[in-house]
């Protein structure tokens, strides 16, 4: 039983661990919604580690472009007029909350200045 475990931890790609811990650490957190789950014009809370962080350039002022995943899926997180947000940086685990929309040909969801709090 034991050799099948880390024969299996052996042979399943990085990225598939990678994700089976994340999720495993997501789902723990009471009071938040998978990202898969979450809805367009609906409040709701999230948590999950930032995959990518962004400045996007925008006449006036800059928007702080930050990719969270939770092992279900992505949410994409906008802060307008930000170049920088202490402690947001990928690999960093927060809970962002907000009322989401739709974003983009694919339709991902987008949070614009969530509440945030990091882990």
């Amino acid at each position: 039983m034991v050799l099948k475990k880390l024969l299996q931890r052996l042979t399943t790609p990085v990225s598939e661990l990678d994700d089976r811990r994340l999720r495993e650490f997501c789902s723990g957190r009471a009071d938040v919604t998978p990202i898969n789950e979450l809805r367009p014009r609906q409040e709701a809370a999230a948590v999950g580690e930032i995959t990518s962080l962004r400045i996007v350039p925008r006449e006036g002022s800059p928007w702080l472009e930050a990719t969270i995943s939770d092992g279900t899926g992505s949410l994409v997180v906008m802060w307008t007029g930000r170049r920088h947000i202490a402690g947001v940086a990928p690999g960093k685990r927060m809970i962002v909350s907000g009322r989401g929309s739709p974003y983009g040909k694919q339709g991902r969801l987008r949070l614009l200045n969530p509440r945030y709090e990091l882990l």
